[in-house]
């Protein structure tokens, strides 16, 4: 199910993609506990709309007077067409990953992908507001990425080996 979505990431083909997704769905059907399958979900809908995001910025870039970078809000018409086109994928793919970190609430990657998920979201709105509400809440997963691993290198690690930003173990 992983070597599909890897087929369609390289070259990006979004029929493979979607047919990975198929799978991950029946996935979940068997097995609604493993986080696995809602991962992979929420990873397919950010390789969709991030793309799909891409391909807007750089036909726009292509014809305008300024280029819009990829920190800059969306120009509306973008905007309504990204939204229209790929909010759906954008918001089950939060959904997915919020189901993925509820059944393993350490999952780092599905932490960093939720966050570039609220950035996709972030770029469907046209108020400032709004867009900063999602931007705050992406920049604040990261915070949680980084403490995530740390505590995961820090569990892992004993002695030498145990990383500098790990508290030290309490005396026997």
């Amino acid at each position: 199910m992983s070597l599909l979505c890897q087929i369609g990431s390289n070259p990006f083909d979004s029929s493979k993609l979607e047919e990975s997704k198929t799978y991950q769905r029946k996935h979940i059907d068997l097995e609604s506990a493993d986080p696995e399958p809602y991962y992979w979900v929420g990873v397919i809908d950010w390789a969709l709309a991030y793309r799909a995001n891409q391909k807007l910025r750089s036909a726009y870039n292509d014809t305008a007077r300024s280029s819009v970078r990829d920190d800059v809000p969306l120009p509306d018409p973008l905007r309504e067409q990204f939204s229209r086109e790929y909010g759906a994928a954008v918001d089950e793919g939060i959904e997915n990953l919020k189901k993925a970190i509820k059944l393993r609430p350490d999952y780092d990657d599905a932490l960093a992908y939720l966050n570039l998920l609220y950035r996709q979201k972030a770029d469907q709105f046209s108020t400032r507001s709004e867009r900063e509400e999602y931007l705050q809440m992406a920049d604040d997963l990261i915070d949680k990425v980084k403490e995530t691993k740390v505590k995961k290198m820090c569990a892992q690690g004993s002695g030498a080996q145990r990383p500098q930003a790990c508290p030290e173990s309490p005396p026997h």
